[in-house]
């Protein structure tokens, strides 16, 4: 069976196109009978536990492509060494049909003057080896990544021992040497140590019996074990990279200046951002919503809190009354700048993103979490609006009042500050059923308010509709544009409580679809434009934080549902809460009732 996965093994490797020199099978295991690469394994694998190369899915210094090749299905993964970082590793693995790199990072941690120890790990929790990360986040299926959400389950074990894969690459010792930096090359000269960014050249070793066997992370165990002998300093023969015992590395670290681990960190770090801004990087695929409610820092919420809390509304509305409708709008644009990516998005979500906006990240296959979190944002803040007006439990009059303010800062939206994205919303909370239906108070707003009525009839709702035909004549500013359409095509579930989109139900449909998409490239090519459109209306402007804070999608989240439904499957959510709003409009206009004949 041995045999055979050698066999496999090197007929694999010898198929793996891109890679490095020439490579003879036959020539192979003329030189290296399978029995004697059987046994070469057997040894590496018999090393000491906390060695990543006593565990087979640690392949060496492989390149990218090969480790690429090597992970098929969702949760595969093996450890090999990075050939732009020496010295470092990297966990290459299998996630949602992609394959995922994610760097170990190491650290030399001082616990006191007399002692340190070397610390692994991938983004929070710190291990004393690789191995035992391995284990943690095999044993724990603990995701590997927070961002990606990426699980590792499944080894990817090696049939060769690491030389054979490194004749086979040509990435033997004096390959790897030609890698280090100078401040590393002057701590070997110094030390009179094989050192590699922490580790050691391990060329003497002598097999050992321990009285207890040591578990991996895959419950694999053995009895015997390899210690590393003590190096004279003058046995540094150049011979290939060993990554064992880091206890030599501890001890040759605690000799060294602090001038010259900050200059040697601060080496590695300039050559680590060089290499981000010069090569590609995969764009991350987000798994999670940026929306975390649980989790929010709120200045005006309770820790904890009930749906629809009245301190809370009671506030919310102070605050809103506090500014006249051109700061309303200002302040939700804010809000939506900083959802959508147009505005404050750092050079790291960047490189995540793989685009420079959120308005091209919509556009391509991995934005979709960002699509349905804009999705979420923009129902949920019709919801909100909805409330404040059906929360108006005093006269009729005060409710015509607050539906005067939501169409002012509807106007303010499309003709001042180009914010079409609020705009949807406000106008979506206004034409709810619930809305609608409140013949008292739409006739005291054309009574009391008679030219914010007009408009809304004669501007506002023409305009709303020429939007979703996709032939409305936009704006002269557009700071935010239209993106429902491109998102409910994108995201839409065949199945609904919200009723048929207009293409689905017009004859023009087709039409309509069409012209969103062209629409959509339009929105990603002139990202930049809207992005400068954006950042003149803001400059300058002094925000109310806790304004800002009740237009940010988390408040709305815990004050609609309260902190413990804020986290409720969405459609649960949305379909209680459309019970809620009718039950609201029912009690301040109640239907009329019909006589039963007998």
């Amino acid at each position: 069976k041995i045999k055979l996965i050698l066999r496999c093994s090197a007929s694999a490797f010898n198929s793996t196109a891109g890679t490095r020199g020439n490579f003879s099978r036959d020539q192979f295991i003329l030189d290296c009978p399978p029995e004697k690469l059987r046994k070469e394994l057997e040894e590496e694998l018999k090393m000491n536990c906390k060695e990543p190369r006593s565990h087979a899915w640690y392949h060496g210094a492989i390149p990218r492509q090969v480790a690429e090749n090597l992970v098929q299905r969702d949760g595969d993964f093996l450890i090999r060494d990075s050939l732009s970082s020496p010295g470092s590793y990297v966990l290459t693995c299998q996630w949602r049909n992609a394959a995922q790199h994610f760097k170990i990072n190491k650290k030399v941690v001082m616990l006191n003057e007399a002692y340190s120890r070397v610390e692994y790990r991938l983004e929070r929790e710190g291990f004393d080896s690789v191995p035992a990360l391995i284990r943690y986040y095999v044993g724990n299926r603990k995701p590997v990544s927070l961002v990606v959400g990426a699980i590792i389950f499944q080894p990817i074990n090696r049939g060769l021992p690491l030389r054979c894969l490194e004749e086979k690459y040509g990435l033997s010792g004096n390959h790897r040497d030609t890698g280090l930096t100078a401040q590393e090359r002057r701590n070997q000269k110094r030390l009179s140590l094989n050192i590699t960014n922490g580790h050691v050249h391990d060329n003497n070793k002598q097999p050992v019996h321990e009285s207890s066997p040591c578990q991996d992370g895959l419950g694999r165990s053995s009895q015997l074990r390899f210690v590393p002998q003590h190096h004279n300093a003058h046995t540094h023969s150049g011979r290939g990279l060993d990554r064992s015992s880091y206890h030599h590395a501890i001890a040759a670290l605690e000799n060294t200046s602090e001038e010259e681990e900050e200059d040697a960190g601060k080496h590695v770090e300039d050559e680590e951002e060089a290499e981000r801004r010069s090569s590609f990087q995969r764009p991350v695929v987000e798994t999670e919503s940026t929306f975390q409610p649980a989790g929010f820092p709120s200045r005006l919420l309770p820790p904890e809190n009930k749906p629809l809390e009245m301190v809370v509304l009671k506030k919310a509305k102070e605050l809103l009354l506090g500014h006249d409708h051109h700061s309303i709008a200002t302040h939700l644009l804010m809000a939506d700048c900083q959802v959508a990516r147009i505005l404050g998005v750092s050079a790291e979500l960047r490189d995540q993103m793989g685009v420079s906006s959120g308005l091209e990240l919509v556009t391509l296959p991995h934005g979709r979490q960002l699509r349905l979190d804009l999705m979420e944002r923009h129902h949920t803040m019709a919801i909100g609006v909805a409330v404040d007006i059906l929360g108006c439990m005093g006269s009729v009059e005060e409710r015509a009042f607050t539906l005067n303010r939501i169409i002012l800062v509807a106007m303010e939206l499309k003709d001042v500050v180009g914010d079409l994205f609020a705009f949807t919303a406000l106008m979506k909370a206004l034409e709810l059923q619930q809305i609608t239906r409140l013949e008292e108070t739409w006739t005291s707003l054309r009574r009391t308010f008679t030219q914010t009525a007009i408009s809304y009839e004669k501007t506002l709702k023409p305009f709303y509709k020429n939007l979703y035909e996709g032939s409305a004549s936009p704006p002269a500013v557009v700071c935010v544009p239209l993106l429902l359409p491109l998102l409910t095509l994108m995201e839409r579930p065949s199945i609904t409580s919200e009723g048929a989109e207009l293409w689905e139900t017009s004859d023009q449909g087709c039409d309509i679809m069409l012209r969103h998409l062209e629409a959509a490239r339009d929105v990603a090519q002139n990202a930049q434009s809207y992005m400068n459109n954006a950042q003149k209306i803001l400059d300058g402007f002094q925000c109310d934080e806790d304004l800002l804070e009740v237009f940010q999608t988390e408040f709305h989240l815990r004050l609609l549902w309260g902190s413990r439904g804020a986290t409720v499957n969405q459609s649960d959510r949305y379909s209680k809460f459309n019970l809620i709003l009718t039950a609201l409009s029912r009690k301040l206009e109640p239907p009329p009732k019909t006589q039963t004949l007998i």
